[in-house]
C-alpha cells in the first residue's frame, strides 16, 4: 500500500539542523537550485532508484578527490552558466527571441560543449549527467565559426541584409563628408529609410531564428537537467567529502545502525568554541527504544542527530558517520518542545498531544521513525511519567522504530532496548568540584568538558543517573542536596 510521505515540517528540518547542512551545499547553477528545490524522500517502491542515487555519489566522490584540478575547471564553468529556460519557453510559444536570449542560449551552448568535454574526462558512469552535443546549434548562432561569446545578427545570414548595411555605412560616410545643412538633413533620411529596411531584415532574421531554435529545445532542455543534476550530485559529494559522510547500507530488516555518526550544525558550534563533539553509536530495532540520561548530558541532540541522518538519508544524501544502515521508511517525526506553538497560546504539552495524535494515525499506516524527546515534560512529574510509560508502551506494539529520551524512571519494559548517556559517571566528583571552585566563572564549560556525551546499552532495570544532584552539588547547592538526599531515602 502506498501511503503519503511525511518527512518533518519546516519547523522540525530546522530543529534537527537539516536547513544548515542544506546551507551548506554548494550548488551552483540556477538548474542546480531547481534541482535542490525540487528534492523529496525517495519512496518504499523507488529503492533500486535511492541505492543508485548513492552509486552515483560515491562516483562524483572519488572522481572529486582524484582529480580536483580537472573539478576547478568545471566549477568555473557552472559559475557562468545563466538561466535560459525562459527563452525556451518563448521559443516553443512561437514568440521571437531578442538578441540578447540569442546570445544567452549560444553562451549557453560554448559552455555546453566546454563542460561535455571535460565531464566525458571524468569517465563517469552517470547517464543523467551525459550532455548532447550542441554543436548545430552553435553552427545556427555563429555561422562564421570564431566561437566566441558575443552574438549580433551577422550579415552572414542575408545578402539582403549584407546590402543595406553596405548602403547604410555608405551614406554615413556621405554625412561626414558633406557641408551643406540641406543635403545633411536629406541623407538623414534618406538612412533612415535604410534603417528601417534594416530593422525589418533583422526581425525577419530573428523570427526565423527563434523558428530553428525550437528543432533544438529538446538538446537545450535535456543539457539543463544533465548540468542541474551534474551541479547537485557534486554538491553531495563535497558536502559528503567535508563531514565524511558515507553512503548507507539500505536493510530490509526494520532496524537502524549508525556508528560514530554526527550532526554539522553541533560539531561547527562547538568548534567554533575549541570543543569536540562526541559522535553517536547506537543500533535501534522495531518498537521503542528509550534514552535516559541526566540533563545536560546531550539527549536532545543524539536524537537530532539520528533524525537529521535518516532524513538526509532519505533525501538521496550520504550520511555523517563512520557505518549506516537503515530501512526504507514511510515517515520520519521529531518532537521537541515547540517554542512556536507555545508563542500562539498552545502549550508545549498540547502540542505534543497534537502531534502524537498524528504520528500514532501514521504507525498503523506504515513503518518509519519517531523520536520523541522528553515529551509530557509540561506536566506534573507522576502524570508525566505514566503518560510516556503509556506511549512508549503502545509504540512498542508497532513495526515503527521509536527513540523516545527521558529523566523519568520506570519507563523501560523488558523487551526494550535501553541507552543511556554516561554523562558524570566516571568522574572524580572531588577532583571537579576543585576545578570549578578554582574558576567559578566557567563553572558550567568546565562542567560540560567533564561530560561524557557517549553511549551505553544498559538492561531495562538501570536506574536513571542522579547526576542532577551531583551537578547541584558541585555548583555549591550543598544544603539543598542533603534536603534532596533524605526525600529520596524516605521514598526508598
Amino acid at each position: 500500500m502506498v501511503i503519503s510521505i511525511k518527512f518533518l515540517t519546516e519547523k522540525g528540518r530546522e530543529q534537527i539542523g537539516f536547513n544548515y547542512v542544506i546551507a551548506k551545499l554548494q550548488v551552483i547553477t540556477p538548474y542546480g537550485k531547481e534541482e535542490l528545490k525540487s528534492i523529496e524522500p525517495f519512496k518504499r517502491e523507488e529503492k533500486g532508484k535511492l541505492l543508485k542515487e548513492y552509486e552515483y555519489i560515491e562516483s562524483m566522490k572519488k572522481s572529486l578527490e582524484k582529480d580536483k584540478e580537472l573539478f576547478y575547471k568545471i566549477l568555473k564553468i557552472l559559475f557562468k552558466i545563466k538561466d535560459i529556460r525562459n527563452s525556451i519557453k518563448r521559443c516553443k510559444n512561437g514568440e521571437i527571441l531578442d538578441e540578447v536570449e540569442l546570445y544567452e542560449i549560444k553562451l549557453f551552448c560554448l559552455l555546453s560543449e566546454e563542460l561535455r568535454t571535460m565531464v566525458e574526462r571524468l569517465k563517469l558512469d552517470i547517464k543523467d549527467i551525459k550532455l548532447k552535443s550542441t554543436e548545430s546549434i552553435l553552427d545556427l548562432l555563429d555561422p562564421q565559426r570564431k566561437r566566441i561569446s558575443a552574438f549580433h545578427i551577422y550579415d552572414d545570414y542575408s545578402e539582403r541584409l549584407k546590402e543595406l548595411r553596405k548602403k547604410k555605412r555608405e551614406i554615413e560616410r556621405q554625412i561626414f563628408l558633406e557641408t551643406q545643412k540641406e543635403k545633411i538633413e536629406e541623407l538623414k533620411e534618406k538612412r533612415l529609410g535604410v534603417v528601417i529596411l534594416e530593422q525589418q531584415e533583422e526581425l525577419e532574421i530573428k523570427e526565423k531564428l527563434s523558428k530553428e531554435l525550437l528543432g533544438y529545445a529538446d538538446t537545450l532542455e535535456k543539457n539543463i537537467k544533465a548540468i542541474g543534476r551534474f551541479d547537485f550530485l557534486m554538491a553531495k559529494a563535497k558536502l559528503a567529502a567535508e563531514y565524511g559522510g558515507v553512503k548507507p547500507n539500505i536493510n530490509d530488516d526494520i532496524k537502524i545502525v549508525f556508528k560514530n555518526v554526527i550532526n554539522p550544525q553541533v560539531l561547527d558550534i562547538l568548534k567554533s568554541q575549541g570543543k569536540k563533539f562526541t559522535p553517536v553509536s547506537l543500533e535501534l530495532k522495531k518498537g521503542t527504544t528509550v534514552l535516559t540520561g541526566a540533563n545536560m548530558g546531550g539527549k536532545t541532540v543524539t536524537l537530532k542527530t539520528i533524525t537529521l541522518n535518516l532524513l538526509l538519508g532519505m533525501l538521496g544524501f550520504f550520511v555523517f558517520a563512520e557505518e549506516a544502515s537503515f530501512p526504507m521508511l514511510d515517515f520520519v517525526h521529531f518532537v521537541s518542545e515547540d517554542l512556536q506553538s507555545v508563542s500562539r497560546g498552545l502549550s508545549s504539552f498540547g502540542a505534543e498531544v497534537i502531534k502524537l495524535k498524528e504520528i500514532l494515525e501514521d504507525v498503523k499506516k506504515g513503518t518509519g521513525f519517531i523520536a520523541l524527546d522528553e515529551i509530557a515534560r509540561g506536566t506534573n512529574p507522576q502524570e508525566g511519567a505514566h503518560i510516556v510509560k503509556a506511549i512508549s508502551r503502545y509504540l512498542n506494539g508497532f513495526s515503527s522504530i521509536t527513540l523516545l529520551s527521558t529523566h523519568y524512571e520506570g519507563i523501560v519494559e523488558e523487551d526494550m532496548v535501553h541507552y543511556q548517556v554516561v554523562g558524570l559517571k566516571n568522574v572524580n566528583f572531588g577532583m571537579l568540584k576543585q576545578k570549578i571552585n578554582m574558576n567559578r566563572g566557567n563553572s558550567i564549560e568546565i562542567l560540560q568538558d567533564h561530560m561524557d556525551y557517549s553511549l551505553e546499552k544498559v538492561d531495562s532495570f538501570c536506574e536513571v543517573p542522579k547526576d542532577a544532584l551531583n551537578i547541584c552539588k558541585i555548583l555549591g547547592l550543598e544544603e539543598v542536596v542533603e534536603l534532596a538526599e533524605k526525600y529520596y531515602e524516605k521514598e526508598e
